[in-house]
């Protein structure tokens, strides 16, 4: 399953009070690719959830939700859309809470690679690809708390008369199709995924590929190490804080002209250089390598994706 994920950080008074990242199950996409030459290709994603399986896990969660949504006394939620399927919950702005909302993607495992994409989008480029996907919803707190049961401080553990489900009605849906919360749960493949990237990074020819790239953007007129620090871009800063101040960005979300530019200038630099070809094929080496010595379970994994998956299909099937 292509993975695009939003993951939280929610902040109060400064200090970090709770981390939690969630898988959004994505509608289908283009089959997966089987050749080790297209960059998308995985070999890990044999283990994961197929797309349509997903597509049908994030259908029978939303209709379990809304159901314990209605329980808990949200009778106007019975007309609830979920399909397409909503964004993930997040926090309502003016509850005291600060939320930072970090989007990863498998499309992006190297960075921005599209020129036009970059020149539109910046480094937004997954956020803009999750939220056209997924319609974002503006929820009360005491739905968003009912829904995710994501208590911070103060907040109330009942609503309406009735105590939220541990870790919401979101989490309660979760546990009828895994028979556990995702969080509680390590998954392989993501933590393979992860090792492979950091195992990677530390190959001869990965740190010359991404020499080469900074190479090609000194020539552009920019000075990064490697394209995370292009993508953190700490010399920006100074100038985007100007701009939101002085109200020249309307939109919070709207990426600066300079990184629209250096996003860009980092897209083609990759093509110039050939750094995605490169890096790809040593992750493709090192994730077999990994498959290799971590098969059981990863076996297990994909057992479990196969049952939740039936599972969610006889939840709609009841329904339908």
């Amino acid at each position: 399953m292509r993975r695009t994920v939003p993951l939280s950080l929610v902040l109060a008074s400064a200090i970090a009070l709770a981390a939690c990242g969630q898988h959004a199950d994505l509608p289908a996409s283009p089959a997966r690719p089987t050749s080790s030459d297209d960059p998308k290709f995985l070999p890990l994603a044999a283990y994961d959830m197929p797309d349509d399986d997903g597509r049908t896990v994030g259908k029978a969660r939303w209709t379990l939700a809304k159901e314990c949504m209605v329980r808990l006394g949200f009778d106007g939620l019975k007309n609830l859309v979920i399909d397409p399927m909503p964004a993930w919950p997040q926090r309502p702005a003016g509850t005291g809470v600060v939320t930072a909302v970090l989007y990863a993607s498998d499309d992006f495992r190297y960075g921005i690679q599209d020129p036009e994409q970059a020149a539109r989008y910046g480094y937004h480029a997954v956020q803009a690809d999750y939220q056209r996907r997924y319609p974002e919803k503006k929820w009360t707190l005491p739905q968003y708390l009912a829904l995710t049961g994501e208590f911070v401080g103060d907040d109330p553990k009942t609503v309406h008369g009735h105590r939220i489900p541990k870790r919401g009605c979101l989490g309660e849906a979760d546990r009828t199709i895994y028979g556990t919360n995702r969080q509680d749960r390590k998954d392989p493949v993501l933590d393979l995924e992860s090792k492979s990237l950091q195992q990677g990074m530390r190959d001869p020819a990965w740190n010359k590929a991404a020499k080469a790239w900074s190479a090609c953007m000194r020539k552009a007129g920019y000075h990064y190490a490697t394209p995370k620090d292009a993508e953190i871009g700490q010399d920006r800063e100074r100038q985007e804080l100007e701009e939101r101040l002085s109200e020249r960005r309307h939109d919070p979300d709207e990426p600066s002209a300079l990184e629209k530019e250096t996003a860009t200038a980092d897209a083609r630099c990759k093509q110039r250089t050939g750094y995605v070809r490169t890096v790809h094929a040593i992750d493709v080496r090192i994730q077999n390598q990994l498959i290799a010595k971590n098969r059981p379970k990863l076996e297990e994994q994909r057992r479990w994706n196969r049952d939740a998956a039936r599972k969610a299909h006889d939840i709609l099937e009841d329904r339908s």
